[in-house]
C-alpha cells in the first residue's frame, strides 16, 4: 500500500482499535484496487478468497431469484466491509457485488485475514459489531417488506441512505447521492415507475429535494 496507508486504515472502523504496530502489519498485507463503475467484483456462488473494505465509492450487494429477478440487499460506501461472511463460514459467496460508482477497495486475502482475526482481538470485536448492525438492518428490511406499504418502504430506504452515506451540510440539510430509481425499486420490491412517482410526491409533501443525482433531506427527519 501507499505511504498514507496507516492513516487511511485508522479511519476505517474495522481497524480503528488497532495500535500503530498492528496497523503497519495490516498495511503490509492489504492491497489497494481501483475498479470502474458497473463492474462485478465477484458473483454469487464464487469461492470466497478475500475480504474487501470500501475506501472510496459505493457498491451494491445483489442476489437473483429463481425467476431471474434482481434484488439489492444493501448499498455500501466508504469504510464499510463486504465479503467477510464467506470467509467466516468457509462458504461460497452468498451474493454478487457490483460497483455503483468508480471505487477504491482495500483487499485482504483469506489466509491473511484469518491471521489478523487470530492475532488482533480488536478486529474481531469490530467485526462482530459490524455483523450485528448488518443483521439488525436485515431484520428491519424484512419487517418493512412484510408490513409496510411501498411509500413506507421507500421513506425508510431514503432515510437509511441518508444516515449511512449522507453528508450533513450544517444548515439543517443532509445530502446523499441517490441510486438510480431502478436500483431503489430492486431494493424495496416495487417498480421503477412507482419509485419515480413517490419521490415526486415526497418532494411536494415532505422535507426532500432532488437536484440531479443528489437528494437533500431535512436533518430533523433523521432524528
Amino acid at each position: 500500500m501507499t505511504a498514507h496507508a496507516p492513516k487511511l486504515l485508522k479511519e476505517i472502523e474495522l481497524f480503528s482499535e488497532l495500535n500503530d504496530q498492528d496497523i503497519k502489519e495490516v498495511a503490509g498485507l492489504a492491497q489497494i484496487k481501483k475498479i470502474e463503475t458497473d463492474t462485478t467484483i465477484f458473483h454469487e456462488g464464487d469461492d470466497a478468497d478475500a475480504v474487501f473494505v470500501v475506501v472510496e465509492g459505493r457498491v451494491k450487494l445483489v442476489t437473483t431469484s429463481t425467476d431471474g429477478k434482481e434484488f439489492i440487499l444493501s448499498v455500501l460506501g466508504a469504510g464499510q466491509v463486504f465479503g467477510e461472511m464467506g470467509l467466516l463460514e468457509t462458504a461460497p459467496r452468498s451474493a454478487s457485488v457490483v460497483t455503483i460508482t468508480e471505487v477504491e477497495l482495500l483487499v485482504i486475502k483469506r489466509s491473511d485475514f484469518d491471521h489478523l482475526l487470530t492475532s488482533s482481538p480488536g478486529i474481531s470485536r469490530k467485526l462482530m459489531a459490524i455483523l450485528s448492525r448488518r443483521l439488525r438492518r436485515a431484520n428491519s428490511k424484512m419487517e418493512s417488506l412484510a408490513y409496510m406499504d411501498v411509500a413506507g418502504r421507500l421513506a425508510r430506504y431514503l432515510l437509511d441512505m441518508a444516515l449511512d452515506h449522507g453528508n450533513r451540510l450544517g444548515n439543517g440539510w443532509v445530502v446523499v447521492r441517490r441510486p438510480t430509481h431502478s436500483d431503489i425499486a430492486h431494493s424495496i420490491g416495487t417498480s421503477r415507475e412507482t419509485v419515480s412517482r413517490l419521490i415526486n410526491e415526497f418532494e411536494e409533501g415532505f422535507g426532500l429535494v432532488n437536484k440531479g443525482k443528489f437528494t437533500y433531506i431535512r436533518e430533523n427527519l433523521l432524528e
